[in-house]
């Protein structure tokens, strides 16, 4: 599920088909999307809804830096891995700072102070790595992916540096539903958008896909020769 949230923001970005062969699975997969989208209609946005209109503005933003201070932890063992020797050091600092001075990441303090990052998961980890990306897959509660970053989901939902994982319970609500809710929030302009598609399906697989190697370059894509 988690997975499912935070893909639904790679729908900014091109909306142009991927080849047909990075989806062998297709039919399976859109069987699994309709899974997806029916839970997600039924349960996760009418909950993030509420949340967003009824719940002041002041506690949604500490939640919100709370438990991306803590996904910037993951992003920093992720960076090391990568051999990302600055922004590891960046990040650092903003985990740093954030978690003293902005009472254990309750205020983004580093952001105004200009200690910004850009999440890296073991996905992109892997793929620095030289693993290829594999078939593009659709996973149950969590959304698209590849089989490379199924792997590396894997490893990132139980790894030692999610600290999400760590988390008390607060009342009847766990720090990992809270979380989810957090980032399904920031979703909903985007759902509105998906929801004006001709096919959905292949809105978020292109955009899945694109998104992603737009990330494992850190922005900054090869250049493709033109084939004569």
């Amino acid at each position: 599920m988690k997975h499912l949230l935070a893909s639904l923001l790679l729908l900014t970005l091109s909306m142009a088909s991927p080849a047909e062969d990075v989806d062998p699975f297709e039919e399976t997969n859109r069987v699994i999307y309709e899974f997806n989208e029916t839970i997600d209609d039924n349960l996760l946005e009418p909950v993030s809804r509420a949340y967003q209109d009824h719940m002041p503005d002041f506690v949604q933003n500490r939640v919100s830096h709370f438990f991306g201070n803590l996904r910037d932890v993951s992003t920093l063992a992720n960076q090391i891995l990568q051999f990302k020797i600055e922004q590891s050091a960046v990040t650092l600092g903003r985990v740093v700072v954030n978690s003293t001075v902005g009472l254990y990441g309750l205020f983004d303090i580093a952001t105004d102070i200009n200690l910004t990052t850009e999440n890296e998961d073991f996905g992109q980890t892997l793929a620095v790595w030289g693993v290829d990306s594999g078939p593009y897959i659709m996973l149950p509660l969590m959304g698209p992916s590849t089989l490379r970053d199924s792997a590396g989901l894997y490893v990132d939902l139980t790894s030692d540096a999610n600290l999400v994982n760590e988390m008390e319970d607060v009342g009847a609500i766990s720090a990992s539903a809270m979380n989810i809710i957090d980032k399904r929030v920031e979703l909903l302009p985007i759902t509105d958008l998906l929801d004006q598609s001709d096919d959905p399906y292949i809105t978020i697989r292109s955009s899945y896909l694109q998104k992603r190697k737009f990330d494992i370059f850190d922005g900054n894509l090869p250049i493709e020769e033109d084939e004569f």
